[in-house]
C-alpha cells in the first residue's frame, strides 16, 4: 500500500509540474504568435489582442519580449496597408516607440536591444517625416506630437545625446502654434542655450511670454537677444512696439527708435513707429509729417495712410464744431470752409487706406461720410451702393 501510495503522489507531482510548463509555454506562446502574424502582416487586430492578453498573465507581463513584440504589432499596423488594420488604432507609431522604450530597460532585454535600437533610428525618421506632413496639412496638434515624439526618441542611447536643433526649433513652433506657450518656451530656452535659431528664437520667446499675459518677461526677452543680435529687426520691432503699445515710457522709445533708425535709416517702418509714438504724445505736427516721410518711402504703408487721414479728419470734426457755434452766417461760412479743408486733405489719405484694405467696414464708413461732406454725390452713391 505504501508503494502505491508513493507511485500515486510521484504521478501527481508529475502531472502539476507538467501543468506548470504547460501553463508557462501557453502564456509565451501568445506573444511568439503575435510576433509571428505581426512580421508577416497578417491578423494583425488578433496580434494585438494576443499580446495584450500576455500582458495580463503572470509569466509574461514583465517580460521584456512581450513589449518589443508589442512595438513590432503597433509597427505592422503603421505600415499595413490593409484598411481594416489601418483603423486598429490612432497613432501606431506612437505606441509602437512607447513599447520599444519599456521593453529596452527591463530585466531580459539585452538580447532585443540591438533590434530596438534599429527601431528607434528608423522611428526618430518617421516622426519627424509625420511631423513635416501634418504640419503642412495644417493638423498642428498632431505634427507638435510627431516633432515631441522625434525629440524623445533622440534621447535613447543609441544617438549618444545628439541634439537635433533644428527639429527642436520646429517642435518649439509647432508648440507655439497649437498656444502651448508654457511648453513652446521650454524649447526655445534649450535653443538660446545651445546658440541656436539668432534673434528668431529670443522674438519669438517674447512672443509666448506676451501671449501669456507676461508683457515684461516679453521686453526682458526681446532685450537680452538685441544685445545678442541687434542687428535682428525683429526683435528691435518688438522693443518699439512694446513702448508704443504697452508703456507710457516715451523716453526709452525714443532711445530704441534712435538705434533702430541708425542701423537701418531706409526703413520706413521705423519713421512710421515715430509718428505712431508722436501721435500717441499728442504731438501732431510733429507726427504727420513724419506720417508724410514714411509714405514718401512706401506708399503702401496702410497704418501710415490712415493714421494721417483720421488726424486730419478729427482737426476738421472740431474746426466743424466751432463753425456751428458761430452765429454770424459770414463768419461761420468762413470757418466752415476751413473745415471743409481738413476733410478734403484727409481725403486723399484715407481713400489710400480704403484701396489699401477694402473689406474694412469702419474705413467704408468713414470714407462715405468724407464724400457726404464734401458733397462728393456720385462718389458717396457709388460707396453707399457697394456698402448694402
Amino acid at each position: 500500500m505504501k508503494m502505491k501510495k508513493f507511485i500515486v503522489t510521484t504521478i501527481s507531482v508529475a502531472f502539476i509540474m507538467f501543468l506548470m510548463v504547460n501553463n508557462v509555454q501557453a502564456q509565451k506562446k501568445f506573444v511568439s504568435r503575435a510576433q509571428i502574424w505581426a512580421e508577416n502582416g497578417e491578423k494583425l487586430d488578433t496580434a494585438l489582442k494576443a499580446i495584450e492578453f500576455a500582458e495580463t498573465q503572470e509569466k509574461t507581463k514583465d517580460w521584456a519580449k512581450t513589449y518589443y513584440v508589442k512595438g513590432v504589432v503597433y509597427n505592422a499596423i503603421s505600415n499595413s496597408e490593409i484598411p481594416e488594420f489601418q483603423k486598429i488604432c490612432d497613432y501606431p507609431l506612437v505606441n509602437a516607440f512607447d513599447n520599444y522604450k519599456k521593453a529596452y530597460d527591463m530585466n531580459g532585454s539585452n538580447a532585443y536591444q540591438n533590434a530596438i535600437d534599429l527601431k528607434f533610428i528608423s522611428l526618430a525618421n518617421d516622426f519627424i517625416e509625420l511631423a513635416i506632413n501634418t504640419y503642412n496639412e495644417k493638423d498642428y496638434e498632431s505634427s507638435f506630437m510627431y516633432f515631441a515624439k522625434s525629440l524623445e526618441v533622440k534621447e535613447m542611447s543609441v544617438f549618444e545625446g545628439a541634439v537635433d536643433t533644428a527639429i527642436l526649433f520646429n517642435t518649439a513652433v509647432a508648440a507655439q502654434r497649437i498656444k502651448k506657450y508654457d511648453e513652446a518656451i521650454g524649447y526655445y530656452n534649450s535653443l538660446v542655450e545651445l546658440e541656436y535659431g539668432g534673434g528668431d528664437t529670443y522674438s519669438l520667446m517674447a512672443d509666448c511670454y506676451k501671449a501669456n499675459g507676461d508683457t515684461l518677461k516679453s521686453l526682458n526677452q526681446l532685450k537680452a537677444g538685441f544685445e545678442k543680435y541687434p542687428g535682428n529687426s525683429d526683435l528691435i520691432g518688438g522693443i518699439i512696439n512694446y513702448y508704443l503699445s504697452d508703456s507710457d515710457d516715451s523716453e526709452g522709445a525714443f532711445d530704441y527708435l534712435k538705434i533702430a533708425q541708425e542701423k537701418d535709416p531706409g526703413n520706413p517702418q521705423y519713421i512710421l513707429a515715430e509718428a505712431q509714438l508722436l501721435n500717441k504724445l499728442e504731438e501732431f505736427d510733429k507726427a504727420k509729417a513724419k506720417y508724410k516721410s514714411a509714405i514718401e518711402m512706401n506708399s503702401e504703408l496702410f497704418e501710415a495712410q490712415y493714421n494721417l487721414g483720421v488726424l486730419y479728419f478729427n482737426e476738421a470734426i472740431e474746426l466743424r464744431d466751432i463753425a456751428n457755434e458761430i452765429v454770424d452766417n459770414a463768419k461761420y461760412e468762413i470757418a466752415k470752409e476751413k473745415a471743409d479743408d481738413k476733410f478734403r486733405e484727409a481725403l486723399p489719405y484715407i481713400e489710400s487706406s480704403y484701396n489699401l484694405s477694402k473689406k474694412d467696414e469702419g474705413i467704408k464708413t468713414t470714407l462715405k461720410n468724407l464724400y457726404y461732406l464734401l458733397k462728393m454725390t456720385d462718389k458717396y452713391d457709388a460707396l453707399s451702393k457697394e456698402m448694402e
